[in-house]
């Protein structure tokens, strides 16, 4: 944590609470619960007027942010191939192992070589294409399943980071169905990029390699995974306030900047930081269901950094 700054995560994304390090120490997971009780109350009075708390779906989403003792949790990537999604979702399991929250990662990608095989073409990912889809949703189907059965299975288990695209509102619904009669509680973390050279470096370093490509040209692999990120891109639905006002996501672009939306637990705070401390400069966009407010943040580690 930077010397000139204690930044300490509560319920309701709004209450980022900012600490001076000369005055005041270092929370503790107390002063968090206490903080988390208040804040609790206040959310509970609040009427959103206008908005998807009026509606019973809305309702319902709300009572998945609220915070569980000792919860099991997904932490349900988001975002375009090539995006970071994996490096961020081994990047945070091996952390939240580190600090002795159980985690594992379910790479959808992984699965799907498994049952439907490789080497899938560009088209496999069309929207239109109504037996990719059809297949697409039974592989996502089946890997949360395996997360389920994870949870069943191990006591000790407590987070599970699905590593998967997740582009569409229909398919992160279809997570939150099947995670909520199994008291699991999600979080989304959506990478974005707008950077075309980044992404033409992720395709050429990372994704020309991987396993669908085995035995391709480097340039035929290429260019079907950008045509493939083409067909990703026609159902993109980034995540938003306007309708995901009431889910709890944290939402990364281009790696220095963070919207963080109802964060609702300990972990969920230890998390957000975390990712915040990838790299050393970041602006936070912190929100909240009346006004957006925009904080931005330079961490600055004990030792000079340069920028």
């Amino acid at each position: 944590m930077p010397d000139f700054l204690k930044t300490f995560y509560v319920p309701s994304s709004e209450h980022l609470i900012e600490y001076d390090s000369a005055s005041v120490t270092t929370p503790t997971d107390d002063m968090f619960e206490s903080q988390k009780k208040q804040l609790m109350e206040v959310e509970k009075s609040r009427t959103w007027s206008g908005s998807l708390m009026d509606t019973k779906l809305g309702q319902e989403r709300y009572t998945r942010s609220l915070p569980m003792s000792h919860s099991k949790q997904c932490y349900a990537m988001v975002g375009l191939p090539a995006r970071g999604k994996s490096y961020i979702a081994h990047r945070l399991a091996r952390y939240l192992n580190w600090i002795g929250v159980k985690s594992k990662v379910f790479n959808v990608g992984k699965y799907r070589r498994e049952l439907v095989g490789v080497n899938m073409s560009c088209d496999y990912y069309d929207p239109n294409n109504s037996d990719g889809a059809d297949s697409r949703k039974m592989v996502a189907g089946h890997v949360l399943t395996k997360i389920v059965e994870w949870f069943r299975d191990d006591p000790e288990a407590k987070i599970a980071i699905l590593d998967a695209t997740n582009t569409t509102r229909e398919r992160r619904d279809m997570i939150l169905d099947r995670c909520l009669p199994e008291n699991i509680k999600v979080m989304f973390i959506e990478s974005a990029l707008d950077d075309p050279t980044i992404e033409e470096n992720n395709i050429k370093e990372h994704k020309i390699r991987c396993p669908d490509y085995q035995g391709c040209e480097p340039d035929t692999a290429f260019k079907d995974f950008s045509e493939r990120i083409t067909n990703y891109k026609k159902a993109y639905q980034t995540l938003c306030l306007d309708l995901d006002r009431e889910l709890s996501f944290i939402r990364v672009s281009n790696i220095t900047q963070f919207h963080i939306n109802n964060i609702s637990c300990n972990v969920q705070s230890k998390s957000a930081y975390f990712l915040m401390n990838i790299r050393t400069n970041t602006q936070l966009l912190s929100t909240s269901p009346d006004t957006a407010r925009v904080r931005s943040i330079r961490r600055v580690a004990s030792e000079e950094i340069p920028t």
